[in-house]
């Protein structure tokens, strides 16, 4: 159950079992240094810097209560809001039945800006991935005697109506976050293409989509030999597209919007075998299809108007004799011929098939997500995404949107002369280039031939899907990263007439 939302009481707050939260901006902080409410030595060192943009002081008042002071520059970023926050508040929802936070000196574009980042972190919190065996009839224990959900006290410039909007819908991006965690973290026998298929038919009834699967002999038929490359070693046919539609009841706003996800329920690396290392984790190469999923489901729950196929590639990349091999060439669904050059490289093997479905309907926009490539983690590290387009403005309009809900990303470049490392003297394009030098850049410029040029495309190169300790508002390796970031998108983005 998600956490309530209510004014602060007219009379005092409740007594016990209580944590209060205050936020201030800089420039308040040396009235409350004066304050004789706190102790002295909690407040009089402390001080801000644009490396510690936030800060925040905790103090026990009472038994079962305590008291958080939080301080921050103003114009602060988001992302340091976030980790602050995170940082800042040590919050157990099954010990602490309240939470009053006091937003009242601060104007309401900050107050929401908090309010989300609450309303997001106490539905992050909850999150435990699924366990198994002894270990999962305990969690499906403590499931049913879990406590009563947090009830948020709030004291602020917005209208109750605007404070509840605007923690309904944090609540629910939570909830999203917390899908892609669940299904990224299921073990590859617990997630295969089948079974994950299964999963998407109950939750495509649940959100009240339309489903369609293109399995083996539809994929055969339309000449997707780029994804049917890479799923030839599987020993079943067990593997293909899923699509998912949908359209709002009652007015619409005239945008088709298509989201696609790269869903390897596994990835061995083919006949370019990854090492122990790097082969553990790889359960999680499906992350791109949850976070397209899963901000389906955001979307709808939260009233969109807009249209949208979401298609999600479920395969996975194994060993066998008839596994695909570098130096073939295939053929994709567009006519556009590839020559393999490095089997690990699945990725955009089976999104460039994928791509070509998605454009077919000429949408208004196509995004996909993948957890595509390592050099973009060499380039950026695990705390931001990399994003690519075919327009730079739509490059820039994620950079933005990033920024502005915390979930960061880099732009980079396509194309251009970085054509000339993937031309092939036997295919129409290589899968990747035979150095190792940027290949996130390369990748992405490989994808770009199978997105229509008239049709915006951005691509998503996963990178934070986990962070060693935490990102942000969440509090855990897996972060859930991508469903925050792609509502801005769709907010900022204009449709051409």
């Amino acid at each position: 159950m998600n956490p309530s939302l209510k004014p602060f009481p007219k009379g005092p707050l409740p007594s016990e079992s209580i944590h209060i939260v205050r936020f201030s901006l800089e420039k308040d902080l040396a009235k409350w240094k004066q304050s004789k409410d706190y102790p002295r030595k909690l407040l009089e060192a402390f001080t801000l810097s644009d490396r510690e943009p936030v800060k925040s002081a905790t103090n026990p008042t009472a038994y079962d209560r305590l008291e958080t002071l939080f301080f921050y520059k103003p114009g602060v970023k988001t992302f340091a809001l976030h980790e602050g926050i995170r940082k800042g508040i040590d919050f157990d929802r099954t010990k602490t039945r309240h939470l009053a936070l006091d937003l009242s000196s601060l104007k309401s574009d900050d107050a929401e800006k908090i309010l989300n980042a609450f309303g997001n972190l106490l539905v992050l919190g909850t999150y435990e991935a699924t366990r198994f065996g002894k270990k999962g009839v305990e969690q499906v224990k403590k499931e049913k005697t879990k406590s009563e959900p947090t009830e948020v006290l709030l004291k602020s410039s917005l209208s109750p109506a605007r404070a509840k909007e605007v923690f309904e819908n944090a609540n629910s991006q939570a909830t999203a976050a917390n899908l892609v965690r669940t299904l990224s973290e299921l073990p590859p026998n617990e997630l295969t293409p089948e079974k994950y298929l299964e999963r998407i038919k109950v939750i495509a009834r649940e959100w009240g989509a339309k489903l369609e699967f293109f399995n083996q002999k539809a994929l055969e038929k339309i000449g997707a030999n780029g994804f049917l490359a890479v799923v030839r070693s599987n020993p079943a046919d067990t593997y293909g597209i899923a699509k998912l539609s949908w359209k709002p009841k009652g007015k619409s706003s005239g945008r088709k919007i298509a989201l696609v996800g790269k869903g390897l329920c596994f990835d061995t690396g083919g006949y370019n075998i990854k090492t122990g290392a790097y082969m553990y984790e790889m359960h999680r190469d499906m992350t791109g299809s949850a976070v397209a999923l899963a901000s389906l489901g955001h979307l709808i729950r939260t009233g969109a108007k807009d249209e949208f196929d979401v298609y999600l590639a479920l395969a996975e990349n194994l060993i066998s004799a008839s596994a695909y091999k570098p130096n073939e060439v295939v053929v994709a669904s567009n006519g556009v011929s590839i020559e393999v050059v490095d089997t690990d490289a699945e990725g955009r093997m089976v999104l460039s098939d994928t791509l070509v479905m998605a454009c077919e309907n000429n949408p208004d926009l196509v995004i996909d997500y993948a957890t595509l490539t390592g050099a973009v983690i060499r380039s950026l590290d695990t705390r931001r995404a990399g994003v690519f387009s075919n327009r730079d403005s739509l490059r820039e309009l994620a950079v933005e949107s990033g920024d502005e809900v915390g979930e960061r990303v880099w732009g980079f470049p396509i194309g251009d002369d970085y054509w000339d490392e993937i031309q092939s003297e036997v295919a129409d394009v290589r899968q990747c280039a035979t150095t190792n030098n940027c290949d996130h850049i390369y990748a992405a410029t490989f994808l770009s031939s199978f997105v229509k040029p008239e049709i915006p495309w951005l691509h998503v190169d996963l990178a934070p899907e986990s962070h060693k300790g935490g990102l942000g508002l969440s509090a855990k390796d897996v972060t859930g990263f991508g469903v925050r970031l792609t509502e801005e998108i769709l907010g900022r983005f204009k449709k051409k007439k």
